[in-house]
């Protein structure tokens, strides 16, 4: 089976040969893994506290594969959510789960990041993990992250970067995950990328990663696998999709080794200037 078809087939038309080849992303949609962002839950709540949206505030979730950040959003605000996503699997597993808890407040469209089918200054906070780095034209997707961002709005991105450089092998082995020709990136590409012209760095914290042991990645994978949908799915396709998921983990968990992640939070039409002369840090 072609990639593209496996992406848009449900699990149950899958062989183990099929699973065994799929790239992170379609194994994600098919078995509605949470795809959570760096952090978890705990990062979206960090980003409500950080943005102080307005009740009835307009939010869009770059990049929201089976919903998880977008639910997040939604069931502690006063908002609109709209999460998008390129893959209509995922996609479907999103709306379902919304469903399931009465969010009437969230919506999810198949749609491509570069090309967002929505009028300019659209959204108050336009959101998006660590997405922008598997989209192969980083500019334009910032360009249009910009676009539907309204004015005074906020564009919070949550980057994954390399804080020192991984091994040639290990970064495309982590690629071929991927399904990208994974870049090495640092902390100040990420910043760079983001910065606009009419925009104000106004917010970034840094963090770093803790290596998973090996019990823990595989207790993981069997609460993935212990889902309802999942019952009626053959055996075999399921060790299969467990040795994935555990290659994918224990990959990701060496690679973080060299990483870190920051929230970073920009101002559109930020009518204060940020910089300061005397620098001040918190009394611990």
């Amino acid at each position: 089976m072609s990639e593209p078809d496996a992406i848009s087939a449900p699990i149950t038309a899958l062989s183990p040969d099929d699973v065994r080849v799929l790239d992170f992303s379609s194994v994600v949609g098919l078995l509605n893994e949470p795809n959570m962002p760096s952090g978890g839950g705990r990062t979206v709540r960090r980003v409500i506290a950080m943005a102080r949206l307005a009740p009835g505030a307009r939010v869009l979730d770059i990049g929201s594969n089976t919903g998880y950040t977008s639910i997040e959003l939604a069931s502690w605000l006063d908002a609109q959510v709209v999460g998008i996503d390129i893959n209509p699997v995922a996609t479907a597993f999103a709306k379902a789960k919304a469903a399931r808890y009465g969010l009437a407040n969230v919506r999810f469209d198949v749609a491509d990041a570069t090309d967002l089918p929505y009028p300019s200054a659209s959204f108050d906070l336009v959101y998006c993990s660590n997405t922008t780095s598997f989209i192969h034209d980083h500019r334009r997707a910032r360009d249009e992250y910009y676009r539907v961002l309204a004015p005074l709005g906020r564009l919070v991105a949550v980057p994954i970067y390399y804080a020192s450089p991984p091994p040639e092998s290990l970064r495309r082995r982590v690629g071929d995950a991927m399904g990208v020709d994974l870049a090495v990136t640092d902390q100040d590409y990420w910043r760079d990328l983001f910065s606009d012209g009419e925009a104000t760095l106004i917010e970034q914290e840094t963090y770093e990663y803790v290596r998973q042991s090996p019990e823990r990645i595989a207790s993981y994978v069997k609460s993935i696998l212990d889902q309802p949908h999942l019952e009626s799915v053959d055996a075999r396709v399921l060790q299969a999709a467990a040795e994935r998921l555990t290659h994918f983990y224990e990959l990701f968990d060496e690679n973080l080794t060299y990483a870190r992640y920051d929230i970073l939070m920009y101002r559109c039409g930020h009518p204060n200037p940020e910089p300061v002369l005397h620098r001040t840090r918190a009394v611990r």
